[in-house]
């Protein structure tokens, strides 16, 4: 019996000292386990780049195989299980191969069912209808498992139905009004737990509404105030669950409040990565944000001073050709009294003026095949769809012929046509340098409309890259609201020729 005793008190000490020594390891956060194992950086990478693509609709089950393998690599990796956690993520890639080879395969045969539910999205029907396109969404997902199965023929059958869902949730949506996109919105927040994570935010997306019902039940005709309060409501929703979902995404990756700050650092340094430099995060954050907020007026400073430089510039040149009439009406008058003092005025004036015959012959040539060029864009367009100026060697497309949805920026497929005429007018000027500019009408606040031309520009400019295939060097894209109209806000065809994308070819 004492033997017994003594046996379980020495297995009950060794368990204490394992245990303790257990204790003693502590385990990986989500930061360090990235950075020390490059696999499993690289395999998480890869599903974010596969999920912003729509992996998980168009490949789902090499998105969860994959995804499995991440989950056992971060396990394994955050006990520093080393061989477990590569051996896991090496599969986890090898899958991630698989998965985009199978997702480029469903956007192919499914093609027309993608269309319509990015035009369903862009009209609010994930706002207004949540659970129907959810439950499209499903169907479109095991169509898409069908694919992978290389069941191609089942697929198609069940496309035309994804298609008629898509395209009357997107009809269901347009009829809808602001206020009820506003209050979809708000109610769809909340079941993202906004009411827990952003009750701040979702607070003041209810107060908006309030004010826009209030609005509407005193006058019915006070529609464009209503909106205006409607609009700000909608947009506090949806920011609201954004902010949940990055909050959820936070305690889901069980990231410290060192790794939000981090996070939060690296999204900076993305936004200040086309100013060059590095940002101070030794430093206050105040320092940081007024640094980065400084670089910016910097950039306006400059663009302010090139824009006076070219007021400069015209005006000088209208100045030139005033002179210039001028000298001609004092030819003309001259004519009249005296033939000799005429000859010596034109040898003159064409000594001052003229270039030698030959690259004055090669000018006139070079200015005649660039208002060829112009003759043609300009003949392509009809007037409902845009106005074409010419600005020296540089062509102006203002293309107020998009029917973007009110509040939206996605390119519909009505405007195909337009686009494929300003591809077409891009490539009559090879190498050319092109400036996607948008511009709003002034309904709405001024940083709604500002972060919508910016969009719509962006929107433009993706299409000319991926389908007018313009190299992606050669295109710059910016939003400037509604703070460069050409005709008066106070009409709707005023409104309707401000909201323009304008196209410029730049041409060295």
């Amino acid at each position: 019996m004492k033997n017994k005793t003594g046996l379980f008190r020495m297995g009950l000490a060794v368990a204490v000292i394992a245990l303790a020594g257990c204790a003693t390891q502590s385990k990986l956060t989500h930061e360090q386990i990235l950075s020390q194992f490059q696999q499993v950086d690289k395999l998480e990478s890869s599903l974010q780049q596969a999920r912003s693509e729509n992996a998980e609709l168009l490949a789902p089950q090499s998105y969860s195989k994959a995804s499995n393998s991440l989950d056992r690599a971060i396990t394994a990796a955050r006990s520093n299980n080393a061989e477990t956690a590569n051996t896991a993520a090496s599969e986890g890639l090898k899958t991630v191969d698989k998965l985009n080879r199978d997702a480029q395969s469903s956007r192919e045969i499914l093609a027309d069912a993608l269309q319509a539910r990015e035009r369903a999205y862009a009209a609010g029907a994930k706002t207004m209808q949540g659970d129907k396109i959810a439950a499209l969404d499903e169907d479109l997902k095991k169509t898409s498992a069908l694919v992978e199965n290389g069941n191609i023929e089942q697929a198609k059958q069940r496309r035309p139905k994804l298609v008629a869902g898509y395209s009357k949730l997107e009809l269901s949506a347009l009829k809808q009004g602001t206020v009820d996109l506003a209050k979809s919105a708000i109610a769809s927040a909340k079941k993202q737990d906004a009411k827990e994570y952003a009750p701040q935010t979702l607070a003041l997306a209810e107060e908006q509404i309030g004010l826009a019902v209030s609005i509407l039940d005193a006058d019915r005709t006070q529609t464009d105030k209503a909106e205006i309060h409607a609009q700000k409501a909608k947009w506090l929703a949806e920011q609201s669950g954004a902010i949940s979902e990055t909050i959820k995404d936070f305690d889901r990756r069980d990231y410290t409040r060192e790794d939000v700050v981090l996070w939060h650092q690296e999204q900076l340094s993305t936004v200040n990565q086309p100013l060059g430099g590095q940002l101070p995060f030794n430093e206050p954050s105040d320092n940081v944000v007024l640094g980065l907020k400084n670089s910016v007026a910097k950039l306006i400073d400059e663009r302010n001073v090139a824009n006076n430089q070219l007021q400069q510039a015209v005006k000088t040149e209208k100045q030139l050709q005033a002179n210039l009439k001028a000298a001609d009406e004092k030819v003309s008058t001259l004519m009249s009294t005296n033939q000799s003092e005429i000859a010596k005025l034109r040898s003159q004036y064409e000594t001052q003026l003229a270039l030698s015959e030959k690259d004055r012959r090669a000018l006139i040539q070079k200015d005649r095949l660039e208002q060829e060029k112009f003759e043609t864009v300009q003949a392509m367009f009809g007037t409902n769809e845009a106005n074409i100026f010419r600005q020296g060697q540089n062509v102006l497309i203002a293309a107020h012929g998009f029917q973007f949805p009110s509040g939206q920026s996605e390119i519909q497929a009505d405007n195909f046509p337009l686009m494929n005429k300003i591809i077409k007018a891009i490539k009559i000027f090879p190498n050319s340098r092109i400036e996607v500019n948008g511009h709003t009408d002034s309904t709405g606040d001024d940083s709604t409309n500002q972060m919508l031309s910016e969009a719509r520009a962006e929107k433009v400019a993706k299409f000319l890259k991926e389908v007018g295939g313009i190299a992606q060097d050669h295109i710059t894209s910016r939003g400037f609201g509604e703070t460069r109209p050409v005709a008066s806000n106070e009409t709707t065809d005023g409104r309707a020729e401000n909201r323009r994308v304008e196209i410029r070819i730049v041409n060295k």
